[in-house]
């Protein structure tokens, strides 16, 4: 089995559900890292779903402020990543490793 380190999503946070990462056909994809920032003067929301399954649901990020979740969650091929945020200041890393 090949292991790949992987950045699922770098970026903002968009105002409404959205899927950023599919995991491919034969492969499972492990979630390790989530680190939310909110560089912004007011607070933020983050929520993040594996397929479609809350593991921040809509948690608020202080302004100026970091929110880091380290976990280790299997998904499935065809699974996925979603993301949404409550201001478009805020953004979103999400990492870990597919496996093949």
């Amino acid at each position: 089995m090949a292991t790949t380190p992987k950045a699922f999503y770098r970026g903002s946070l968009p105002a409404a559900q959205t899927t950023v990462y599919t995991v491919p056909a034969s492969t499972k994809a492990i979630v390790t890292n989530v680190v939310a920032t909110n560089p912004g003067t007011s607070s933020a929301l983050v929520t993040v779903k594996l397929d479609n399954h809350s593991i921040l649901a809509s948690v608020g990020i202080a302004a100026k402020g970091v929110l880091t979740l380290e976990l280790a969650q299997v998904i499935e091929a065809g699974s996925t990543i979603s993301v949404q945020g409550g201001t478009p200041a805020a953004s979103v890393h999400i990492s870990g490793v597919e496996v093949a």
